[in-house]
């Protein structure tokens, strides 16, 4: 059962980090708008698409699942890895008392 927890918790946060890196740095774009431009036409279409991914609708098409992707990745990462460490600081208890 270790095992299998171990490769969920792997899965999930390798897709979620990198879904979690994607909103964290359009978020930064978005936040410092300078850094892509603000002025211009040309800069504004890439802001628009930069807010677009960030937000989850990308043209007509939603790509919110991505994000609630990303969300149910870190509960399942969050709860996967307190569930191991518990169980290992158990371990270590048991093995303490022998």
């Amino acid at each position: 059962m270790y095992k299998i927890l171990k490769i969920i918790h792997h899965t999930a946060g390798l897709i979620g980090s990198i879904l979690v890196l994607l909103m964290a740095i359009t978020g930064i774009l978005l936040n410092h708008r300078s850094l892509i431009g603000y002025s211009s036409n040309r800069e504004m279409k890439l802001q628009e698409f930069i807010f677009a991914l960030h937000s989850g609708h990308v043209g007509n098409t939603s790509i919110i699942f991505l994000t609630d992707l990303g969300a149910i990745c870190m509960i399942v990462l969050s709860i996967s890895g307190v569930w191991m460490w518990v169980k290992l600081i158990i371990k270590k208890r048991k093995k303490k008392k022998k």
